[in-house]
């Protein structure tokens, strides 16, 4: 019991380090192909932040992944609940309704981002190192 305590607060503290969070100019991107579908059984809640103001959409990993595209961090709103401002382009997000389009800025949370990530095989481009 002691071990699976420690195990979950050292992930817990790592986690709260600002160096594993995402920060400006990350990128996350999907190559068009990449991933067999249905792989991934989720759809990541997102804000449009111009156009329709407090419109939600939806990302979904499957349809981003059979023509591509990428999420660009571009900001962080600091106070509670910390959300990030990213920019995304490529295909469509999802199937309708509740797709993004094909480029759109967007609000989501820190957890929604990271799931998108490792959808995708991490932050960045190419070997999927951090991109800033």
């Amino acid at each position: 019991m002691a071990i699976m305590v420690t195990g979950c607060l050292s992930t817990f503290l790592v986690l709260q380090l600002d160096e594993f969070r995402p920060h400006v100019g990350d990128i996350v991107a999907f190559r068009a192909g990449s991933q067999d579908t249905d792989m991934w059984q989720m759809s990541v809640p997102a804000t449009l932040v111009a156009g329709a103001p407090n419109a939600a959409c939806a990302l979904d990993p499957n349809v981003i992944a059979q023509k591509g595209g990428s999420l660009i961090v571009e900001g962080r709103q600091d106070e509670p609940p910390v959300r990030y401002l990213v920019h995304w382009a490529g295909s469509g997000t999802a199937s309708a309704p509740g797709d993004c389009g094909v480029s759109a800025n967007l609000l989501m949370s820190r957890t929604d981002l990271q799931r998108l990530a490792n959808a995708a095989g991490g932050f960045g481009v190419g070997d999927k190192g951090i991109v800033q």
